[in-house]
């Protein structure tokens, strides 16, 4: 590399370009003079064309300036070059100048020819001079125009003077008038004073009254809410009353003939079995059988019951089981027996409530079933009263199936296919004092309106004869008044809704922590 840029600035083996003039003085000192001007000329030029774009900063394409400049300068060195190269023959650093010279000029031309369209779209001096001679036309037109304004507005002027005059003359006489009118106004005034003082002692005397009167009113509406409350409470105890009553009756009567049947199912096995086995040792014993036998054996397809028997004897027995689940479902559900507080899981009495559901959870005409994801924790038995808490799951599950079917009926098939109806039941200890419930669904979503009136007395969404409004209100005061926990519930567009419920495990744990606050 060093070597390469050594022989482009050193002379070499080539001559000085004054050999070619066979060094006669005149004719050397003839190209050193004009080379010189010339590059003094060139030089001059782009100072001269800085000065100008500097003066006439409006000028467009004030770049086609500098790319001249740059050009002549390039120029310049290049007839500084030839002068050089008189008596030194540095001719690649020559050569490079030119190449150098020759990009820039070449790059000038091309761009000067994409700007020539441009510069010839630029209006000419003939038309700037009609656009000013109508820029004076329009000028003569706006002076003549404020010439004649200011003429009325002098003329405007003379006539408020009149005018001013006129109601100067007006005014005098009305200020007369004025003066007789005080008297009579002054009059009015002391008695507009004396009725105004006798109105507000009325007016008094009516908000007293109607104080009175808005305070019985306040009272008496309170105590008949309170009686309609009261009253609907009272109905619907009545109403789970009743149910748990029949709930326990319906478990015991169903039973007593389940036992049974449960209990002679293990005898009707065995039985069988030995008969089958009767009849195996007989065809084994006897492989031709009498013709009436033979005939007796293909009207009843003996091969058909010996296999069959077994299964439907198995098939009794899980329908038997199942009935089993089901009266003990029911009885955990009504609690029939324990009205007063006491240990309990809180596992069984969601399960049980489910199965009373199962029917309204599978599928049925017009309806997709719904799937119910059970994520339960590790929980402790809790100090409760088991009954009612069964009672707010039923509230609470029974209006998620109501939402999920609603919306169902609403969306489309392949809405209903790809978005599949779930509730999601999860539960879990907070803080080892504390149980968390959470009952959510994906169904539509609870709008703000709805979420401040939800626990309401009387309070529905669903059609007249569907809903009574007493569930979620009495379910909040089972669990905020009887057990000292918290009912509340979150909805998100698209996300649908979920109750969360929390209980303490003792009420005793709560009552000490509510004295020592």
């Amino acid at each position: 590399m060093q070597e390469m840029w050594k022989s482009f600035f050193s002379s070499g083996s080539f001559i000085p370009h004054g050999h070619c003039y066979l060094w006669q003085t005149k004719l050397v000192w003839l190209h050193v003079a004009s080379d010189s001007i010339i590059a003094l000329a060139y030089f001059s030029i782009p100072i001269t064309l800085i000065y100008f774009i500097s003066k006439r900063k409006d000028l467009p394409f004030d770049w086609i300036f500098a790319m001249f400049g740059g050009f002549i300068v390039a120029c310049g060195i290049t007839h500084i070059f030839e002068v050089w190269t008189l008596w030194h023959p540095t001719y690649w650093l020559s050569g490079t100048m030119k190449a150098i010279t020759a990009v820039i000029s070449f790059a000038t031309a091309i761009l000067l020819v994409d700007l020539i369209p441009q510069a010839l779209a630029l209006p000419s001096p003939a038309q700037l001079e009609f656009a000013n001679r109508l820029l004076q036309s329009e000028i003569v037109d706006r002076q003549l125009a404020e010439a004649a304004l200011q003429k009325a507005k002098e003329e405007l002027e003379i006539r408020v003077e009149e005018r001013t005059a006129e109601l100067k003359s007006q005014t005098q006489q009305l200020e007369f008038a004025n003066r007789l009118l005080a008297s009579e106004i002054v009059d009015r005034q002391l008695a507009e004073a004396a009725l105004q003082k006798a109105k507000e002692e009325l007016e008094i005397r009516v908000e007293e009254r109607t104080a009175e009167l808005k305070s019985q009113a306040q009272q008496l509406k309170q105590a008949l809410c309170e009686l309609q409350q009261a009253q609907s409470k009272l109905i619907h105890s009545e109403k789970m009353s009743s149910l748990g009553q029949l709930v326990a009756g319906v478990a015991h009567e169903i039973n007593n003939p389940i036992n049974f049947i449960y209990g002679n199912l293990t005898h009707t096995r065995e039985y069988a079995d030995s008969l089958l086995e009767v009849v195996n040792i007989y065809q084994e014993q006897y492989p031709n059988p009498l013709p009436t036998v033979q005939e007796k054996i293909e009207s009843v397809d003996l091969g058909f019951i010996i296999s069959d028997l077994p299964k439907i004897l198995i098939s009794m027995k899980n329908g038997a089981e199942r009935i089993f689940g089901i009266v003990k479902s029911l009885r955990i559900f009504s609690r029939h027996d324990e009205a007063e507080m006491k240990l309990a899981d809180i596992h069984e009495g969601i399960d049980s409530t489910l199965m009373i559901l199962q029917s309204r959870l599978n599928t049925k005409p017009g309806l997709w079933s719904i799937q119910v994801i059970k994520e339960y924790g590790n929980l402790p038995k809790i100090e409760c009263y088991p009954g009612q808490l069964n009672q707010v799951f039923m509230n609470i599950m029974a209006n998620a199936i109501d939402a999920l079917e609603e919306d169902s009926h609403r969306e489309s098939i392949a809405a209903n296919e790809a978005n599949p109806r779930l509730i999601k039941i999860s539960t879990k200890l907070l803080d080892s004092e504390v149980v968390e419930i959470r009952i959510s669904n994906n169904g539509p979503e609870i709008t703000e309106s709805v979420m401040k009136q939800l626990f309401n007395p009387f309070f529905t969404t669903k059609p007249v004869g569907k809903g009574t409004g007493l569930g979620l209100s009495i379910g909040y005061q089972i669990i905020a008044a009887r057990h000292n926990g918290e009912l509340q519930c979150i909805s998100a567009p698209g996300k649908g809704a979920e109750f969360i419920i929390k209980i303490p495990i003792s009420l005793q744990y709560t009552c000490e922590n509510s004295h020592n606050s």
